[in-house]
């Protein structure tokens, strides 16, 4: 009997072979077995992705590059190419030059390796950035095309919990002399990976001293093989609960400051490595340096050992109590009194015959400059004034004094302060010893005695810098550094640099931080911004919110689950956040269900568990026209790709390759659509491309289907296409007029034409391919699944579409016959129709339809109708 079975969707996407017998599900009719280079639409059809236009290399051959968008507007878009220690710039035009015509470019402190942890923002024109290990940088837009690399000037801020011991005193003084350093060991410490699925090797300074036994890692073994090869030259290693510290020699400290452990992750001795995990030794100071003194330098003491050169660039904060002050006299013609010092209250009380005007001045910076606070006139026969003030709380120390301006006769005046704290702050700027460190003043102390009363900063090379950055309120957001993994830090509102407070009392608009206190020490990965912030970390989903505007006194912190996630920066989609679970090899969505009053999610990659199968998802974006695609990065080379549509219920995976691996991804707008941009490896170098707008023309020559393309039109034919030296040696598929040629190979960067062309496009051939589940079909007999069957024929149901085989065979498959009414050597028109194919196959029990595009043109099938015996 010959039974008819159509399938009118693909909504469904990809499923996992564990899905295969699912015949009960109301799913099971949208599910397809296979679909590679494929997406699907919202609507349910499914087309093949169109090719990538090559738009330049990486600087570096064999180094790891990374795309990240930088958003001015629709009109104005950019694509940064973050390398080793470089950045460079792309619009959709193309590559940024600077006059001479080279690329633009700017230095950056990101070593290839570390861009993985890097994450970012953007606020107005700024884009903020932040990695553990380097403190927060900005990238401002100064014009179009232009623009500067900076850190972010945080000041005053933050600070650790305060010190509580009282036997650990801490003083600054004037830096009077030459001071000749005390040696301190760099070290590192660390917890490696320990991946059953791996060889481990490990590097020092060019050395291979570490071959693992086994698969898997041994920390003892490591901590002892290193300490026999390096041991004799001072180093130490040691292994305590599986972390292992390596110490270097104490007076050539200094000297090994960067230098780098480095472990290779192999599935084999012979193979190459799978990943790289550097880390670098830090802290260390040499001895007998010497630090030559400056009117402008302070020295930090302390009298426990306490500074290393990880304190370097880091801040300290010293509080004293300055007592109330007064001075008492006379002044004359244009005298001037002695000077008290203030944190803001003051009083003013004068006596005495005289006339003319007495001159309130205040100063900042001990006493350098002086400006006027207010001024009091006293004319003949008038009483003699008094007043109190209160000065702008800058947090400043600062100075007051009474000036007269030609006064006639003698001035008595009594000028008062009160009792204040004042918060000195200083910035270490070079170490000389484990007590005694440089530093540059940005909040003079109150004075000079040892006080217990001290604070370390929360960002320095030793505590390592925010691993997040976000904007929340007109507040600048960091989370999470590797000695407060926990806290999150909120700037001043509006301020987004300054994250100190006010000297009596913590105002709304201060700056403030908060912890995560969850039951375990999960180190924040990511926040997301949307009502609320959603908080991210190793173990756990957290929400910060408030009623009203953020304060230091209304913030609400609220677990929500216990999933965890990766260092992938999540995105937005509507009002859901999606974000990869910890391990990497899950994306969820997280919401707030107002069913069940609690945040809540779904791991969307449940039917397609496949894709994901010993991969992790390094990279997240979000194209959201004109399909709603999730592209996501694996870190096979893949990509797998979710159109995501949560209102209809609509959750569809397809995957990606390419002649390569595809590394890094990002979007940004266009006109009409969203622009997807990759950063590619091939044979070990690095390019940027970017995918075509699909159909942006339905002129068949207007078609590419092709990777890393090149294309050139002209209104004279051409026998060459150059500009190809990005594929030198490469065998190239060719769209020529409108027609596909193959089997032509890249010499001198460029290719030879049959004849002359005026429309050529050439890059790299890729299959797409989409399979079909067998029908699921019954009779009155019951199930006919474990009764063999064969599709006899098919009915394809296309639109915008040339070209295509199907059939049941993937080694004998039948092509679809198009040409109808155009002229012989005229390109076919794209179609839109239905195709009949008569299908000769063998009878199975899991007979299914496969359809293949090897030809770079369009496809896209809206529904399959199968015949089956």
């Amino acid at each position: 009997m010959l039974l008819h079975h159509l399938q009118p969707s693909f909504s469904g996407g990809e499923i996992s072979p564990s899905l295969y017998a699912r015949v009960d599900s109301a799913a099971y009719g949208s599910w397809l077995k296979t679909a590679r280079n494929f997406y699907v639409h919202p609507q349910g059809g499914a087309s093949n992705r169109s090719g990538t236009a090559f738009m330049g290399a990486a600087k570096f051959a064999g180094k790891a590059c990374r795309v990240v968008p930088f958003v001015l507007g629709e009109d104005e878009a950019y694509v940064l190419e973050l390398g080793e220690q470089y950045l460079r710039v792309y619009t959709s035009a193309g590559q940024l030059l600077d006059q001479d015509g080279a690329p633009y470019e700017i230095a950056t402190p990101y070593g290839a390796h570390e861009l993985s942890s890097l994450n970012y923002t953007q606020y107005d024109q700024t884009l903020f950035l932040t990695h553990p290990s380097y403190p927060p940088k900005r990238l401002v837009r100064l014009d179009s095309g232009v623009f500067e690399f900076s850190d972010v000037p945080i000041k005053y801020g933050p600070f650790k919990i305060s010190n509580t011991q009282d036997d650990k005193h801490l003083r600054v003084v004037r830096h009077q002399e030459t001071i000749s350093t005390v040696g301190v060991s760099a070290t590192v410490s660390f917890l490696p990976v320990a991946d059953g699925r791996y060889f481990v090797l490990g590097y020092f300074e060019g050395v291979r001293f570490f071959v693992g036994r086994d698969y898997g890692f041994d920390a003892s073994f490591f901590a002892s093989e290193f300490n026999r090869v390096f041991g004799a030259s001072g180093f130490q290693a040691v292994c305590l609960g599986g972390v292992i510290t390596v110490t270097s020699p104490k007076d050539t400290g200094g000297a090994w400051n960067g230098k780098q452990i480095i472990l290779e992750y192999r599935k084999a001795f012979t193979r190459p490595p799978v990943s790289t995990v550097v880390y670098g030794l830090s802290g260390g100071i040499s001895a007998g340096m010497q630090i030559d003194h400056d009117s402008d330098k302070y020295l930090l003491q302390s009298d426990f050992d306490l500074f290393s050169s990880g304190h370097i660039g880091g801040i300290f904060g010293l509080t004293h109590r300055v007592e109330s002050q007064c001075v008492t006299g006379t002044l004359g013609y244009n005298g001037v009194s002695e000077k008290i010092t203030t944190g803001s209250d003051w009083q003013l009380r004068t006596s005495g015959n005289w006339t003319g005007q007495l001159v309130l001045e205040k100063s900042e910076d001990m006493g350098a400059s002086w400006e006027t606070v207010t001024y009091f006139l006293r004319n003949s026969g008038e009483a003699a004034p008094s007043s109190v003030g209160t000065l702008e709380d800058s947090g400043e120390l600062m100075y007051l004094r009474v000036r007269a301006v030609e006064v006639t006769g003698e001035v008595g005046y009594e000028l008062q302060s009160e009792s204040f704290l004042q918060e000195g702050v200083v910035r270490i700027t070079d170490v000389a010893g484990p007590r005694q460190a440089v530093v540059s003043v940005e909040h003079f102390c109150g004075a000079e005695d040892w006080t217990a009363d001290w604070a370390e900063g929360s960002f320095s090379p030793k505590s390592g810098y925010p691993s997040s950055v976000f904007f929340y309120q007109d507040r600048l957001g960091l989370a999470g550094t590797r000695a407060e993994a926990q806290t999150v830090w909120f700037s001043r509102t509006g301020d987004h640099c300054h994250f100190g407070h006010t000297r009596n009392a913590l105002e709304d608009s201060d700056s403030f931080s908060v912890n995560l206190s969850g039951k375990k020490l999960n180190a924040i990965h990511s926040v997301a911004v949307a009502g609320k912030l959603l908080v991210f970390t190793a173990g756990s989903e957290w929400t910060l919110s408030c009623s009203g505007a953020l304060t230091p006194y209304n913030v609400q912190i609220e677990q929500q689950s216990e999933r965890g996630a990766s260092r992938a920066v999540p995105i937005m989609v509507g009002n859901k956040a999606l974000f990869v679970q910890a391990r990497g090899g899950a994306l969820r969505d997280f919401y707030y269900d107002y069913n069940s009053s609690s945040y809540t999610g779904s791991d969307l990659t449940l039917c397609a568990k496949h894709l994901f199968f010993n991969q992790e998802i390094r990279e997240v974006c979000y194209q959201q026209e004109p399909d709603n695609l999730i592209w996501c990065v694996l870190s096979g080379g893949e990509i797998a790709t979710l159109t995501y549509l949560a209102e209809e219920n609509l959750c569809a995976w397809t995957h990606h390759d390419t002649q390569g691996f595809f590394r890094s991804v990002c979007v940004i707008p266009n006109r009409g659509y969203d622009e997807v941009w990759f950063a590619v490896e091939r044979d070990g170098n690095y390019f940027i491309e970017k995918l075509l707008q699909r159909l942006s023309s339905k002129e068949p020559e207007d078609q590419i289907f092709l990777d890393a393309s090149v294309s050139r039109k002209s209104d004279t034919a051409f026998s060459e296409l150059t500009g190809l030296s990005h594929l030198e040696g490469k065998t190239v598929g060719v769209m020529a007029d409108g027609n596909p040629i193959t089997g032509m190979v890249v010499h001198n960067g460029k290719i030879t034409l049959p004849r002359p062309m005026k429309c050529v496009h050439a890059g790299l051939s890729y299959e797409a391919e989409l399979r079909t589940l067998p029908a699921a079909l019954s009779d009155a007999g019951g199930a006919l699944q474990d009764r063999k069957r064969r599709l006899v024929s098919v009915t394809l149901k296309m639109s915008d579409s040339r070209g295509g085989r199907a059939g049941t065979d993937e080694n004998n498959l039948d092509e679809l016959i198009q040409r109808s009414s155009e002229p012989f050597n005229m390109p076919i028109a794209l179609q839109t129709g239905d195709y009949a194919l008569t299908l000769s196959g063998t009878h199975g029990l899991m007979p299914s339809l496969i359809f293949r595009q090897t030809d770079p043109l369009p496809i896209t099938l809206l529904a399959v109708i199968s015949r089956i015996v």
